[in-house]
């Protein structure tokens, strides 16, 4: 539904909350309540909310597979349509707690990890990463299969910070007491990326519950024309510089600057929630990750949280063709889910909603094994909730570092490609090759 800014303006919307007290909609929500508004009398009916609801976080109408606590998704909208904190931010990690917590791993085990930055985010943050194997400071740990375990690309996502932290915990907590936690330290060089969007996460805890992208201005759009936009959408902007990839960031036909042709969840539209950004790699987040991942030849896998809908998803998410690593994607994924007593789907990416530009993606192509798994019911659950699924998803982590340094030994994994170091864009705005 289009409507004139005249229409929009001329209506002061109010949903009803559960004690039945009309709350404002903020003026900065005005657009999204109007689309909401079916009947246009100026309540956003709890129906109506719903129906919004039923096409998903990136705009494509909720799949079949995907599971979502519809009361507390609701509660989420709400808040971001008056644009207030949500009261469970205080039960999750805040940026800097989750720097001390891994300050206190490096302080109480100097000798199995490292606290390393990847980058510093346009607002000034660290972007953090935990490097975990056995006598860290001896050469031979680069020589140990790597994997990478990310959280929180996409800055409402909160669960997604909490599992990798847990998985840190549990690796080296356990190390004197657990056999198999002191094997995985000794066979293998795991990074732990909590945080990949600092900015947007603080900006989602403090301003805007439904915050996604990060927050650098985006001066610039891939065409080079002005704009007043802010923020990119970290995992619709990977790519490494290399030409042969280019279709994984703009598949072909997706012309650059134009909407009318935007294909799958992925936008070129600077004010979108999906902006791919001015050009691929353009984010320093995502050059971290790449060089981290990419750049480190020993690094095999990575996995990769987001929220939410209990999902296992493999590449490809550009396309719907089958990935030519199917066979043993779904093999590792069967034995992720099977961690987790199967309470998981596992499906290929395009299956939820086609996209371009993710990670999963980027990492598969430069011969990595690459898992996203969506946690929870909602983008923020009550923390309450975080133990469980921390412990839950926290075994399919595991099971995954052992899957990767199993099939590295006995050969059954196949070896990466030799890649060129990672290449961002010579600078904003600048026209696609």
């Amino acid at each position: 539904m289009v409507l004139s800014n005249s229409t929009i303006q001329r209506h002061s919307y109010v949903f009803y909350n559960d004690q039945g007290r009309a709350q404002q909609v903020h003026q900065s929500r005005l657009s999204q309540a109007a689309r909401i508004d079916a009947n246009q009398d100026g309540i956003l009916q709890r129906d109506e909310l719903l129906e919004h609801l039923e096409h998903d976080h990136q705009g494509c109408h909720h799949h079949a597979q995907e599971k979502s606590d519809p009361q507390a998704l609701v509660a989420e909208l709400e808040l971001h349509l008056q644009r207030k904190p949500n009261p469970s931010a205080k039960g999750y990690h805040s940026y800097e707690q989750v720097g001390q917590d891994l300050d206190g791993l490096v302080a109480k085990y100097p000798t199995l990890c490292q606290k390393v930055s990847l980058g510093k985010s346009h607002e000034g943050r660290e972007i953090w990463a935990l490097r975990i194997s056995e006598n860290i400071d001896s050469p031979e740990v680069a020589k140990r299969p790597g994997i990478v375990i990310t959280g929180c690309h996409h800055a409402r996502e909160w669960m997604s910070v909490e599992i990798p932290l847990h998985v840190a915990h549990k690796l080296l907590d356990n190390y004197e007491s657990d056999p198999d936690a002191k094997r995985r330290l000794q066979k293998a060089e795991t990074w732990i990326v909590p945080l990949v969007n600092p900015d947007g996460y603080e900006r989602s805890r403090t301003e805007d519950p439904w915050w996604r992208k990060n927050c650098r201005p985006v001066e610039h759009d891939a065409l080079g024309n002005a704009t007043s936009a802010v923020g990119v959408d970290l995992n619709r902007n990977y790519w490494d510089g290399n030409p042969d990839h280019l279709t994984l960031y703009r598949p072909e036909g997706d012309t650059p600057g134009s909407t009318d042709d935007d294909w799958g969840a992925t936008s070129d539209d600077p004010d979108s929630d999906t902006y791919r950004g001015p050009a691929g790699g353009s984010e320093v987040e995502v050059t971290g990750l790449l060089q981290l991942e990419v750049g480190h030849p020993n690094v095999r896998a990575v996995i990769d949280h987001h929220a939410y809908g209990e999902m296992i998803l493999y590449p490809w998410g550009y396309t719907e063709d089958p990935s030519p690593q199917k066979d043993l994607l779904v093999e590792i994924g069967q034995k992720l889910n099977e961690s987790m007593g199967n309470r998981y789907n596992l499906q290929q990416s395009s299956g939820l909603y086609p996209s371009s530009g993710e990670s999963d993606d980027m990492q598969s192509v430069n011969g990595l094994v690459s898992f996203t798994l969506e946690v929870g019911r909602s983008f923020q659950p009550l923390p309450t909730t975080i133990p469980a699924t921390c412990e839950l998803v926290g075994r399919a982590n595991l099971t995954f570092i052992d899957e990767i340094v199993r099939r590295v030994e006995d050969g059954s994994l196949p070896p990466r490609p030799e890649t060129g170091p990672v290449q961002p864009p010579p600078h904003e705005g600048a026209p696609q090759p």
